[in-house]
């Protein structure tokens, strides 16, 4: 597995993929303390770093869901994956190498962002109001995403021999995660109660009356419960700094990570390459 490793991250200093989304991902930790301290300076309002500290987890999910798609999608179309089987490479270490290639890709992503974020942004907009620990949190549950993400890809991708098929499916899943945790965020968010116009004694007055889309407990717990899971969920609870369990959430972007991981090695072991 070392060996196969080591050619991946060879591999990482021509793919043009990689350099793009190392660019992009520089550039936006540059732009959002920039920006915010402009807005800052013309409004007068005050833009605390915290806010746009996690920004990276709104690109991470689409830009991994192009690189994974063609990272192993080129090892398909080259015929690359059935000589390391032919020449004795175990399936399982071949699976591994990738995934493992792709998570450490997604981190370094993340941190790519952080640094120029944290750089610029310190000196512009002050230090984090949120306490250290809770800091610390949102960026374990980042970067857990991150893997999470990659290792949803490398599931698709391991598993799909067709490179512009992985990459469609791909990209539409991440978007469909983002689409789905909007949702479940709308719907979490409904009052309970909302004012209306009803007809009284004395005429049209506006009353509180009962929301029809509010949530009973049983059916709040059951989305709350879908929407801490979920890594669309997290993306959006990680960009509005606003996460009811957050503990919670590495966690279940650990389960996410060992259950498609064994998922893949068991698919790819019944896959046929001919």
């Amino acid at each position: 597995m070392t060996k196969l490793l080591s050619a991946n991250f060879m591999r990482l200093k021509k793919d043009k993929v990689f350099w793009i989304g190392l660019v992009f991902m520089f550039a936006a930790g540059i732009f959002f303390p920039v920006m915010r301290y402009m807005d800052m300076k013309h409004t007068g309002t005050i833009n605390p770093i915290d806010n746009a500290f996690l920004g990276c987890v709104l690109f991470i999910g689409i830009i991994m869901a192009v690189f994974c798609s063609l990272f192993i999608g080129t090892e398909y179309s080259d015929g690359t994956i059935r000589n390391k089987v032919i020449v004795g490479q175990n399936r399982n270490a071949i699976y591994l190498a990738n995934f493992v290639t792709c998570a450490v890709v997604s981190l370094i992503m993340c941190i790519v962002f952080f640094v120029p974020y944290l750089c610029i942004g310190i000196p512009l907009l002050g230090f984090f109001n949120m306490a250290t620990k809770i800091v610390m949190l949102f960026v374990l549950t980042a970067f857990l995403l991150a893997i999470a993400f990659s290792s949803i890809y490398t599931l698709i991708s391991m598993l799909n021999h067709s490179k512009a098929i992985t990459a469609v499916i791909c990209i539409l899943f991440a978007f469909l995660l983002l689409f789905m945790g909007g949702q479940l965020n709308k719907m979490l968010s409904e009052p309970e109660m909302n004012m209306g116009l009803v007809v009284t004694e004395n005429g049209q007055e506006y009353e509180e009356i009962p929301n029809p889309h509010y949530l009973n407990e049983g059916e709040r717990k059951t989305v709350q419960f879908i929407y801490d899971f979920i890594p669309g969920g997290q993306v959006i609870q990680c960009i509005s700094l606003e996460a009811a369990n957050l503990p919670l959430l590495p966690l279940y972007s650990f389960i996410i990570i060992l259950s498609t991981t064994g998922i893949g090695l068991i698919g790819f072991k019944k896959k046929d390459l001919k």
